[in-house]
């Protein structure tokens, strides 16, 4: 199946919810360091591992339970397994490690869509997903 999803739509949503993740973390961390700590106990891997976890949190459990993130409702499309049916956790883990890779190579994971007959990021190729338009 080939996803209708342009790059530019992609990238729309991965920075709507950059924002919203980002949001969130400080929120989060904030709070566990007002309540368990003093400011001299904040490190920055500590603060490193809050945001990693809130991001793995938001996308996965967006991508598994509903389908889509708000950036991707926002932007009017949804995640799906390549049969139509949801994503499961497993490929939801997969393709949240590889997000990351995407991003780390300055955007080449993403860029690669571009190049492919399906329009497929390599985040959705190796994850067997894909977006689809709602």
């Amino acid at each position: 199946m080939k996803s209708n999803i342009s790059l530019l739509r992609r990238l729309g949503a991965i920075i709507y919810d950059i924002f919203l993740v980002l949001s969130l973390a400080f929120f989060i961390i904030g709070i566990i360091i007002i309540i368990f700590f003093e400011k001299q106990a904040q490190t920055n891997i500590f603060i490193f591992f809050i945001y990693l976890l809130t991001n793995y949190f938001y996308f996965t459990w967006s991508w598994v339970k509903g389908g889509q993130t708000l950036g991707m409702k926002t932007w009017k499309f949804h995640i799906q397994r390549n049969n139509g049916e949801r994503i499961t956790h497993k490929q939801a883990f997969i393709r949240f490690i590889l997000s990351i890779v995407c991003v780390l190579s300055l955007g080449i994971g993403f860029v690669y869509q571009l190049f492919n007959n399906d329009n497929l990021a390599l985040n959705d190729k190796f994850s067997n997903t894909l977006l689809i338009k709602n």
